[in-house]
């Protein structure tokens, strides 16, 4: 089943989602509109304001119920007790008309994504469901409803039941986990999120959500801390019961600049999954794993490294393992674990720096379209564990020049070709040679 989107009518804020379906107030009627909020942040409290003045609240991971206000056009925010506030943003709540504002964390900001909340109500022994894909950093995803599996869910032969969802898709109906006697069988489902057109690029698994006979669910789709990854919240209509499920896993890929030439590969193994294996000087592609693990392994073609990177691969994050050689590119092999933001900025490309190649003390200097991005950074070293990850925000163009300044480095200046909405990185490899520029997001 392909999924349509519905027009985004009313216009949002820098922060905030709007995922409005009607707006304005009713004509000759005082029939009200009725909204909620639903708290998917750490915050104990977070309260919803319409025109300034506090509305209604829900306590942490849960869901207030509706309230009732005048049909009409509303300055909405909301603020959390931790005191965090989202920008404000004009919202239209039209009469006889239900809506929920989903109060959610991104980095160190609170945001709102406001949905129209009146979906039909399906026939015994039937759900329907929605999705609100509000995480801009993933970009647009497919959502799979595929027959519960106990292990990996397959996707194959299947198509997304809900197609590249940026905003709010339209419903659809499905056979409920548990119908009325006598109705449609039950059926049990996992939903599956990918990325858009890329069934193997899988960013969040739901195992057998309970979809109750005759009710409508949004689910709503989340940012997470690295960016690729989506956290979840089942909302059902009309009932504070909303199920909060955080991503349970990791993206981690491995970058190895040991040696280039001739190559050798390196394998990593992260807990019992082992990951792709990579070839200087090219990264692999981000690999789930569970969150909470460690790297238990990792080998320079059939050489082990003695030393592992220390710490654990938190949920909803993105790494990369970065193979490189102490004191120097042709030191004793050696690896790091670096944290990736593949977070995105509006109308900005985001480029990061990583040395690996140049070891003097003051480390390399990047300069974006002639615009400082980054300075002094050093040499990665296991020993201290230092992040070589700088980010600086550039205008996109066509093709902006990457000039690298520091002692040691011959490199020619090197063009990137930059999006908006996109995150790169330039790897220093080889401190004869121009950066490699790689586009993670």
């Amino acid at each position: 089943m392909q999924s349509v989107m519905r027009t985004l009518l009313c216009a949002a804020a820098a922060i905030t989602v709007s995922l409005l379906t009607a707006c304005g107030s009713g004509s000759g009627t005082t029939a009200p509109a009725t909204i909620r909020v639903v708290n998917d942040t750490a915050s104990p409290n977070v309260t919803l304001s319409l025109n300034g003045l506090a509305t209604v609240s829900a306590a942490a991971q849960a869901t207030s119920g509706y309230v009732s206000v005048t049909p009409s056009t509303y300055t909405l925010s909301v603020a959390t007790q931790t005191g965090l506030t989202g920008a404000a943003t004009s919202v239209g709540l039209g009469t006889a008309q239900n809506y929920t504002a989903l109060a959610y964390e991104r980095g160190n900001n609170i945001y709102s994504a406001v949905y129209s909340d009146n979906q039909a109500i399906p026939s015994t022994g039937f759900s329907s469901l929605d999705v609100a894909n509000v995480s801009t950093d993933a970009g647009p995803l497919d959502v799979y409803l595929v027959p519960h599996s106990t292990g990996t869910p397959s996707l194959t032969g299947y198509q997304p039941t809900f197609s590249s969802v940026q905003g709010l898709s339209t419903a659809t109906t499905l056979a409920s986990t548990a119908p009325a006697s006598g109705s449609t069988a039950a059926i049990a489902w996992d939903i599956v999120v990918t990325r858009a057109a890329a069934p193997n690029d899988v960013r969040l698994t739901l195992s057998n959500p309970n979809f109750v006979s005759a009710q409508p669910y949004t689910l709503v789709l989340t940012a997470t801390a690295g960016g690729g990854l989506v956290n979840s919240v089942l909302i059902p209509q009309g009932l504070t019961t909303a199920v909060f499920t955080p991503s349970s896993q990791a993206r981690v890929r491995v970058w190895s600049v040991l040696p280039v030439s001739p190559g050798t590969p390196v394998s990593v193994q992260v807990g019992t999954t082992a990951l792709t294996v990579a070839n200087a000087p090219s990264p692999t592609p981000y690999q789930l794993v569970p969150a909470q693990s460690t790297v238990t392994a990792i080998a320079l073609g059939s050489t082990p490294i003695a030393t592992l990177p220390a710490g654990t691969f938190a949920a909803g994050g993105d790494y990369t393992i970065l193979v490189y050689g102490t004191g120097g590119p042709t030191g004793t092999p050696a690896a790091l674990i670096l944290t990736d933001t593949n977070q995105v900025v509006a109308n900005y490309a985001s480029v990061r720096l990583i040395n690996a190649a140049v070891t003097n003390s003051g480390g390399l200097t990047m300069y974006v379209a002639n615009a400082e991005g980054a300075s002094s950074v050093t040499y990665p070293t296991a020993s201290t564990g230092t992040s070589a990850y700088i980010y600086t925000g550039v205008k996109p163009a066509s093709a902006a020049p990457i000039d690298l300044i520091g002692a040691g480095y011959t490199g020619a200046q090197s063009t990137g070709q930059f999006t908006s909405g996109s995150v790169y990185t330039a790897m220093v490899y080889d401190a004869t040679l121009p950066p490699l520029i790689v586009q993670d997001r």
